[in-house]
Order: C-alpha cells, then structure tokens, then sequence
C-alpha cells in the first residue's frame, strides 16, 4: 500500500481534530512552530497541510493574526434529480458564485466523447474553474460539437451555461444524463483538477441534451468532495 504524504497525514488529522469537537468553529490555532513541534514535521509541511485545508475553506487565514476554524464550512447541497447549473447551485444556498482561469480552445475528440456527442468532427472546449465566497470548489470541461459551438465563444465566455446556450444560440437543455465517477491519478485532467482544488474529488459526466434529444454538451465537473453534497432521490 502506497505510503501517504506527511502533509496529508497532518491534514487529516487536523480535520478529525474538527470532527471531533476538539478544534470547534472559530477557535484559533497554535503558531506554526507550536504546531510544527506538535506533528513533528517541518514548517513547509505544516503550510501545505494548512495550504490545502484553506483552499477546502476549513481554515481561515487572517493576515497578522492567525489561523482559525472556518464558522461557516462550505456545504452545497443539490439533488441530482434536479438539472442545474454548476452556478446555480452555489447561489441557492447562499454563496457568491465566480469564475477563474477560463479558456477556450478546439481539439480532437477523444473516443468518448465522439461516441457521447456523435460526432467524430473537432470539438470546442470550455475550461474553467468555479469558486463560492472566492475558494475554489469545482474544475471542469464542457466539450461541445464544433458545428455547434461554431464561433460563438471566439470572443470568451462568462457566466452560466445555460443561459448563453438559451440567449445566444436558441438552445434549450432538457435534460441531462449523470454519471458519478471515481476520480484516480491516471489521466492528465484527474492530476490536474486534483492540483487545482486540492483534496478529494467527485467526478460528474454529464451529457445534456435538447428537446429533440440531440446532444448539445458533454461535461466533466470535478467537485471537492468537502464542499459539496449530492443526493438522489429513490423512490
């Protein structure tokens, strides 16, 4: 069994600490050094398991004075028998929703993709990153045929989904087909979106498609796993 990292081993710790009730929402911790001593591990250590514990919105870090317990942990639950946006769903339960590192570009299709999409022409990709109150919490691709997409993101792109298909292309998404996946460390864009959001994943691929069943879009949303929480309903 692979060993796992000392600044992961802190992590979790920290957070079962949390769990526990010993650390509680707005306690400030001990100094690096305390902590440091505590773990027995270096202070570089230290800072990426605080690094990532951050980026997850656990701990707050407020400049001069120190490290607490996040008051208000990230908690974005949505039912996937509901078809929402990414966006939407961090706005429903109260966060401020925004965007980083948006790219657009074209490139072959992959076999999946030409199988979901049905096609086996280029395909554009839409890249980028989400954030509520400003941490990053999902990583994702939307790939759309080219005969679609055309040259409509030329220009980049900014907001919700949806309502640009809707607005800018006459395109009405009615419903989506969801696949939950494991997400490991074999492909480049599960290495990546683990080096984007940090901690663990949830993969969703999605498949949206039209009110005359054509598919318009096929998605991979990496979501942290501490930030979000899905459920189905089975009746």
């Amino acid at each position: 069994m692979e060993k796992k990292p000392r600044y992961i081993l802190v992590k979790e710790e920290i957070e079962r600490r949390i769990q526990s009730g010993e650390l509680e929402p707005g306690d400030k911790l001990p100094s690096e050094p305390a902590l440091a001593k505590q773990f027995d591990v270096s202070r570089p250590t230290l800072r990426e398991a605080l690094k990532m514990l951050q980026r997850e919105g656990v701990l707050l870090s407020r400049n001069g004075v120190g490290t607490y317990v996040n008051e208000r942990p990230f908690s974005i639950e949505n039912s996937l028998n509901k078809l929402r946006s990414l966006g939407e769903m961090i706005q429903s339960v109260g966060y401020k929703v925004s965007e980083a590192d948006v790219s657009v570009y074209a490139r072959e299709a992959e076999p999946e993709w030409m199988e979901k999409l049905r096609t086996d022409e280029p395909v554009v990709v839409l890249e980028r990153i989400r954030t509520a109150d400003g941490q990053k919490v999902a990583f994702y691709y939307n790939i759309f045929p080219r005969e679609i997409a055309g040259g409509h993101f030329d220009e980049g792109f900014s907001g919700a989904i949806f309502d640009f298909l809707d607005r800018k292309l006459g395109i009405r998404i009615a419903y989506a087909l969801t696949e939950i996946s494991a997400v490991g460390t074999a492909s480049e864009r599960d290495r990546k979106a683990a080096e984007v959001l940090g901690g663990e994943l949830i993969l969703l691929k999605q498949l949206h498609v039209d009110e005359n069943d054509r598919p318009v879009f096929y998605s991979l949303d990496y979501l942290k796993s501490s930030a979000f929480k899905l459920v189905v309903r089975r009746d």
